[in-house]
């Protein structure tokens, strides 16, 4: 363990219970056993595959900016996942879908645990909030002049192919075009393995997980629901969470007081786990 932050030891017991819910959203959302998709579709009559395609987080986002495509949202309930019920369940609860069930933003964090920190890009000086909602905004705009950014960059794929591959079936990945594999080398290398955290595909290029942190931001606001709120009096300004955080949410600016950027936060819980004070809780 040297190699890596003595943190990581603090951290295992943790992360083996949010491994426990990556497992969980997989064998929900995921083929060959995706539960909860196969559940909805026999619930809604929908003839469609039982996979991660058919729960789809990115289509209907980029359909929100073509009105004539309202009628096919409205029709598929698995199309408001992405738009509504996720969006709704942040603003009370935080995105936990995010930092708990998500499999394509875990299997790069998860990953990326076992590659030195010393490899590792630091991207927390980056503000990336600008370029998160900046790529929501072009992927939704993007198709009023014809154009298709959903599928190109869709993390979800990548991770239903990972885990399908994982039960013998590679099919998936015999078919990835050139952008696709330019897209699957940014998510689970540049932006995964060799990204402090893991989570940088999630922080920049991430539109379900943009909505998501918009609601979960806009519910702190608000002074709504349930979130990661630090406690001043208790924070002895120590920096252990802002350097751990896996979403890179924690601002660590000497001059000022430890922050937690709502816009940014995936719910994970790392932070609640490590802080020597206790001064950070879900609450």
């Amino acid at each position: 363990m040297s190699l890596y932050p003595p943190v990581y030891r603090r951290l295992l017991p943790h992360w083996a219970l949010r491994f426990a819910f990556f497992l969980l959203g997989a064998v929900l959302l995921y083929a060959p056993f995706a539960l909860l998709t196969k559940l909805v579709l026999w619930l809604t009559h929908k003839p469609h595959v039982g996979d991660a395609h058919s729960i789809c987080l990115r289509m209907p986002i980029q359909w929100l900016a073509q009105p004539w495509m309202y009628g096919t949202i409205l029709s598929t309930p698995t199309y408001l996942v992405p738009i509504l019920i996720l969006p709704v369940a942040a603003l009370f609860l935080g995105p936990l879908f995010c930092g708990w069930i998500c499999p394509a933003g875990h299997i790069p964090e998860f990953l990326s645990r076992l590659v030195p920190t010393r490899f590792q890009m630091n991207l927390a000086k980056l503000n990336a909030v600008p370029v998160r909602y900046g790529f929501l905004l072009g992927m939704a705009g993007v198709s009023l002049v014809g154009g298709n950014a959903c599928c190109s960059f869709c993390n979800f794929t990548h991770a239903q192919n990972i885990i399908n591959a994982a039960f013998g079936n590679f099919l998936g990945l015999t078919y990835l075009a050139s952008f696709s594999i330019l897209s699957f080398g940014l998510w689970l290398l540049v932006l995964g393995l060799f990204t402090r955290g893991g989570r940088g595909w999630c922080n920049y290029l991430c539109p379900a997980g943009a909505l998501m942190g918009l609601a979960h931001a806009i519910g702190a606001k608000l002074g709504i629901g349930r979130r990661v709120k630090i406690n001043q009096a208790a924070c002895t300004d120590c920096k252990t969470c802002a350097a751990n955080c896996p979403a890179q949410a924690i601002a660590a600016d000497k001059a000022k007081p430890v922050a937690i950027n709502y816009h940014a936060c995936t719910a994970c819980l790392d932070c609640t786990r490590i802080c020597p004070t206790k001064a950070i809780q879900y609450a």
